[in-house]
C-alpha cells in the first residue's frame, strides 16, 4: 500500500465496515482473534454478525465457540436463515481478515455471493481460490477490499495481538507478514513494545479509542 489516505477519523465508516470492528474488538477484548464479520444486502443493511470465538468459553449452540471452528466468519454465516441461491446471491460477507480455506469454503455453501475483506492474510488467506480453483471460481463471487484506514487497523490489530501473545518470531505467520508487509510490521512491534494496545483491552475500551490508537500509530511514510 501506498499513500497516507484518509484515517478513521476522518471518514465516515460504510455500517458493513463499523460492525466487522465492532465484532473484531470484541473477540479482542474477549481474549479472541480480533477478527470479525458480518454479512449485508445489496444496500448496506446489516443481517448477520459474527466475531472469533476462539478464546471463550466452549459453546456449539448458534455459535461456534471455544473450538478451532469458531472463526468470524462461520458465527456471522450461522445467523443467516437457510437462503435460496437468488437470495444468497445479492449478499455480501465482509470480514476484518481475508478468510482462511474454512471461511471460504463456507461463505460458498450458504451461498452468500460477494466477500469483502480489510487485512490481507499472506499466511492463510485464501481469497485466491476464487479463480484458480475449478469450484470456487464457478461460483463467480464478487470480491471487494475495505477503506484503507480499515485495512491498515487491522493488519495492526491481528499483527499486535500475535505479538503481544508471544507468538514466537520464527513462526510462518509472523514470517510471511515480516517479508510482505514490513511496515505494518515495524508498527506492529512498536505497538507491542509501548504496551499500549494490551492497557486497552486490559479496561475495556471502546472500540473508539482503540481505532484512534491503531490510527495513529501507523508511520506517515509507507512503502
Amino acid at each position: 500500500m501506498s499513500g497516507a489516505g484518509p484515517g478513521l477519523g476522518e471518514e465516515g465508516l460504510p455500517a458493513p465496515w463499523q460492525a466487522a470492528l465492532e465484532e473484531a474488538w470484541e473477540a479482542y477484548l474477549r481474549g479472541s482473534y480480533p477478527i470479525g464479520a458480518c454479512v449485508a444486502d445489496a444496500s448496506g443493511r446489516v443481517l448477520a454478525r459474527g466475531r472469533n470465538r476462539l478464546g471463550e468459553e466452549r459453546r456449539v449452540d448458534g455459535v461456534i465457540s471455544g473450538h478451532r471452528l469458531g472463526h468470524a466468519e462461520v458465527n456471522a454465516l450461522l445467523e443467516l436463515p437457510d437462503l435460496d441461491a437468488q437470495t444468497g446471491r445479492a449478499l455480501t460477507l465482509y470480514t476484518t481478515t481475508e478468510p482462511c480455506p474454512m471461511c471460504l469454503g463456507a461463505l460458498l455453501m450458504a451461498r452468500v455471493g460477494g466477500l469483502a475483506y480489510a487485512a490481507a492474510d499472506p499466511w492463510a488467506g485464501h481469497s485466491e481460490a476464487l479463480t484458480l480453483t475449478a469450484y470456487p471460481s464457478r461460483k463467480g463471487v464478487r470480491l471487494g477490499r475495505a477503506p484503507a484506514a480499515v485495512i491498515r487497523a487491522c493488519l495492526l490489530l491481528e499483527l499486535t495481538f500475535h505479538l503481544d501473545r508471544g507468538m514466537a518470531p520464527d513462526h510462518g505467520y509472523l514470517t510471511v507478514h515480516r517479508a510482505q508487509e514490513p511496515w505494518v510490521y515495524a508498527a506492529a512491534e512498536a505497538l507491542h513494545r509501548s504496551g499500549a494496545l494490551a492497557a486497552l483491552r486490559d479496561r475495556q475500551a471502546p472500540l473508539a479509542g482503540g481505532l484512534a490508537l491503531l490510527d495513529g500509530s501507523w508511520p506517515v511514510a509507507r512503502a
